[in-house]
């Protein structure tokens, strides 16, 4: 497929085959996504699979928001695999103390103006769903509201260290139609979002 229409392919699915997806081509999505720029080749970006019956299951029942529940129809639809794209600010301070990197001064966290791990696990995060789209797969980027600690306490991540949000990934539903405001707004014309040599 060639990469423009990959882009233009690339939506967000909210409805999904209950089909398993095959541990290679998630790891081929993450290898590209791994890839994606890194500040200094920090490279503080890791990735949480979520890829059983099981382990989805506890995502949703862990993260189910009380006032927003999650309706039986809209599980037995959702995604067979989910991402968690988790910045490590660490690497980067550490990365940043460095001698080739130290005059830059980032060597605490709260001195960066650009959190530039968040910057990286959002660009890995778009790299994977337009890898999830050039594998014939849907994805579906979204955040936590609720219990986000408890979550990764569950799965073991260490303490300092969160998702930027999460992914969703697996085949698309036969009946799977746009929905969300990508389906009812149009997009803004090019050259109203382009501001060329002055604004």
């Amino acid at each position: 497929m060639e990469f423009s229409d990959t882009v233009r392919r690339r939506r967000m699915v909210r409805r999904f085959d209950q089909r398993p997806v095959p541990a290679d081509v998630v790891d081929r999505i993450l290898d590209l996504a791994r890839r994606s720029p890194t500040a200094g080749f920090a490279q503080g970006v890791d990735f949480l699979v979520l890829d059983t019956p099981e382990t989805v299951a506890d995502f949703w029942r862990i993260t189910d928001d009380r006032e927003f529940p999650m309706s039986d129809e809209f599980l037995a639809a959702g995604p067979t695999v989910i991402v968690l794209p988790i910045a490590d600010h660490r690497r980067y301070t550490a990365r940043y103390s460095e001698d080739d990197k130290a005059d830059f001064g980032l060597q605490d966290a709260d001195a960066w103006p650009v959190k530039f791990w968040d910057v990286d696990a959002s660009m890995a995060a778009m790299t994977a769903l337009l890898a999830a789209v050039d594998n014939g797969l849907g994805g579906w980027f979204f955040g936590i509201s609720e219990h986000e600690r408890e979550l990764l306490d569950h799965f073991g991540v260490p303490d300092g260290i969160r998702p930027i949000g999460v992914i969703g990934l697996g085949y698309r539903a036969d009946d799977e139609t746009p929905t969300g405001s990508g389906s009812s707004r149009q997009r803004r014309p090019l050259d109203e979002q382009v501001h060329r040599n002055g604004w």
